[in-house]
C-alpha cells in the first residue's frame, strides 16, 4: 500500500463546517443509530467483568489482613492516582481508533482481580516448594521475587489479551490495539498490587508510595509487549501465527520484569542502588515504548487515511469528510460543530467517526487476507449503511 502524507485541515483552528452531502439525505430520519455492540459481544464482556470482580474478592482478605478494612479503603484510594495517570496515556494512545470501553475496563478488572488471584496462588506455592527442598527461606523469597513472579505474573496478565485476542477478533487491529488491551490488564494488576503492599507496610506508607509509583509502568508496559506481539499476528495470513509470536513477546516481558525485581531484591539487601534500574532497565524500555508507540500511531494514521480514499474515489465520502478523518485536530473541531447543533448530532458525529475509522481498518483487513472476503463485505456493507445514517442525523442538525 502506497503511504501518503497526512494533509492539513482547510481553514486552520476555524471551526469544521461540512461540505455539500456526497449522499442524499433520507426522508425518514433515523434518530436511533443500530447498536453498537451484539448482544454476544455484552455477553463475553460481562463474562469478563464477573470473573474480575470475582477475582478481586477472591485476594480482598489478602488486602485487609493487615490493617483492615479501613486502611485497604484509603490504600485503594491512593493507588487510584498511578491508574488516572497511566489511563490518561492509554487513551491517548488509542485515540485513533478508541476501543470499547467496557472492554478495556474488564481487562483492568482481569489484571487487578484474576490475575492477582492466579499470580497469589501460584506465586506461594511455587515459594513454598523452593523451600521446601531447600531449606532456606531467605533463598526461597528471593526466588519468588526474581524467578516466579515475573513468570507467573505476565503469564496471569497476559492470558486476558489472549482471551481478548480469540473473543473479540473484531476488536484486535494490529499492535496499537494489543498494547492497549495489555496495558489495561497489567494497569489493573499495578492497582491492586499496589493495596497489598499499601497494607502490608501501612506504618511507612509515604516511603512505599514514593517507591511504587517510582514505576507505575512496569506492569503496563510488560503486559503490552505481549499483546504488542499479539497484536502483529494481524498482520499474518493466519492469525494462527499468534501462537509462534506469544513465546518472545512473553519472554521479552518476563525479562523487563526480572531485570527490574532482580535489580529491587539487589538494592533491598543493600548491595546496589535503584538508580541503575531506572538508566539500564526502565528508561530504555520506555524509549524504545515511545518509539514504537509512535511509530504505530502514524502507521494506523496512515492506512485509515488511504483506504478512506479509496472510498471517497467510489463516492462514499466527499473530499472534506476524509480530510477531517484524517486528523485528530479535525474530529475534535467536527465533534464540536456537531455538539453546537445537539446532543444527538453530537452522538451521531462520533458515530460517524468510530464507524469510518472501523471502515478502513476493515478493508485493510480483507486486503492483507486476514480475514474473509464475504465475511469482509458484509461487514462494510453495515458499516457503510451506519455512516449513511450518522451523517443524515448530524447533517440534519437534530437537537
Amino acid at each position: 500500500m502506497t503511504s501518503r502524507s497526512m494533509g492539513a485541515m482547510p481553514g486552520g483552528n476555524r471551526p469544521w463546517i461540512p461540505g455539500p452531502n456526497p449522499r442524499p439525505v433520507a426522508t425518514h430520519m433515523p434518530w436511533r443509530l443500530p447498536k453498537r455492540h451484539s448482544r454476544g459481544f455484552i455477553i463475553m464482556v460481562s463474562v469478563l467483568v464477573v470473573l474480575g470482580v470475582a477475582g478481586f474478592l477472591i485476594v480482598l482478605p489478602l488486602l485487609t489482613e493487615s490493617q483492615g478494612a479501613r486502611a485497604a479503603a484509603w490504600s485503594g484510594l491512593l493507588a487510584l492516582v498511578p491508574v488516572t495517570i497511566v489511563t490518561a496515556i492509554i487513551w491517548w494512545i488509542d485515540s485513533w481508533e478508541p476501543e470499547p470501553r467496557w472492554l478495556m475496563a474488564a481487562m483492568f478488572l482481569w489484571g487487578g482481580g484474576v490475575a492477582v488471584a492466579i499470580s497469589a496462588w501460584l506465586n506461594t506455592a511455587w515459594t513454598e516448594s523452593f523451600y521446601l527442598v531447600t531449606g532456606n527461606a531467605a533463598k526461597a523469597s528471593v526466588w519468588g521475587s526474581i524467578v516466579s513472579a515475573p513468570l507467573v505474573e505476565e503469564a496471569a496478565k497476559g492470558l486476558g489479551v489472549v482471551f481478548v485476542f480469540i473473543a473479540f477478533k473484531k476488536y484486535v487491529n494490529g499492535p496499537l490495539d494489543g498494547i492497549c488491551y495489555g496495558a489495561m490488564s497489567g494497569l489493573g494488576f499495578a492497582f491492586t498490587e499496589n493495596i497489598l503492599y499499601f497494607t502490608r507496610y501501612y506504618d511507612v506508607l509515604s516511603d512505599v508510595a514514593v517507591a511504587r509509583f517510582s514505576s507505575p509502568l512496569l506492569h503496563p508496559l510488560c503486559t503490552a509487549v505481549i499483546g504488542m506481539f499479539l497484536g502483529f499476528a494481524v498482520y499474518m495470513s493466519s492469525r494462527w501465527w499468534a501462537l509462534p509470536l506469544l513465546i518472545p513477546g512473553f519472554l521479552i516481558a518476563a525479562s523487563i520484569h526480572f531485570m527490574h525485581n532482580g535489580w529491587a531484591t539487589i538494592a533491598a539487601y543493600g548491595d546496589g542502588s535503584m538508580a541503575f534500574n531506572y538508566l539500564a532497565v526502565q528508561v530504555p524500555s520506555y524509549i524504545a515504548a515511545a518509539i514504537l508507540i509512535a511509530w504505530f500511531r502514524h502507521d494506523e494514521s496512515l492506512i485509515i487515511r488511504d483506504r478512506l480514499l479509496e472510498y471517497q474515489r467510489a463516492g462514499w465520502f466527499a473530499p472534506h469528510e476524509v480530510e477531517m478523518l484524517g486528523s485528530l485536530a479535525g474530529r475534535k473541531q467536527a465533534r464540536a460543530w456537531a455538539a453546537s447543533r445537539g446532543p444527538l448530532a453530537k452522538d451521531a458525529m462520533s458515530r460517524f467517526q468510530h464507524e469510518a475509522t472501523h471502515l478502513a481498518l476493515n478493508r485493510q483487513r480483507a486486503a492483507l487476507r486476514t480475514i474473509s472476503i464475504p465475511q469482509a463485505q458484509r461487514d462494510e456493507a453495515e458499516t457503510l449503511a451506519t455512516i449513511g445514517q450518522a451523517r443524515a442525523i448530524f447533517m440534519a442538525g437534530a437537537r
